[in-house]
């Protein structure tokens, strides 16, 4: 029987517990795209030009992973909202940096407080377990990112 299919093999158990974390965690993204009304490739929108003010929509798409083209709707979509403000490029005119409005701001604000709340109650239910997990967790990052580089050029490390 291949790994894939042993029934309690280690992989089975990592995949169950990967997805179960995951739904247990999504209830509070879920949360803010139902009170906000937004999408995650909005919020992410939002997000970074929060985190780096005077972004380009060419610099969002690069952080992203997405074309240009649907950078372009999604800032428009939240623009629409009255979240997202584009100014006149100083050098190039063409160039539409990326700013917050004041409701943009307050929202992010919001939401990223609600993810630190979440985020506490969640460490504090771990108890004494926290650093272990915290510890495992940073492992699985880093072996996700060797496995799928963010650059499609790199190799996997297979």
């Amino acid at each position: 029987m291949s790994e894939t299919t042993t029934p309690d093999s280690p992989l089975q158990r990592f995949t169950e517990n990967y997805w179960r974390c995951v739904r247990a965690l999504d209830i509070l993204r879920l949360r803010q795209w139902e009170l906000h009304n937004l999408t995650l490739p909005q919020l992410r929108i939002l997000f970074n030009v929060a985190e780096s003010p005077g972004i380009t929509v060419n610099e969002l798409a690069a952080i992203l992973g997405v074309t240009v083209s649907t950078t372009s709707g999604l800032v428009a979509k939240v623009a629409d909202r009255g979240l997202v403000m584009k100014r006149v490029g100083k050098d190039d005119r063409r160039q539409l940096p990326l700013e917050l409005t004041a409701t943009g701001r307050r929202l992010t604000e919001e939401v990223a407080e609600a993810g630190d709340h979440f985020m506490a109650e969640t460490a504090l239910a771990l108890g004494d377990d926290l650093d272990e997990v915290s510890r495992a967790l940073a492992v699985l990052a880093e072996a996700a990112a060797r496995a799928h580089p963010a650059d499609p050029t790199e190799e996997s490390a297979s």
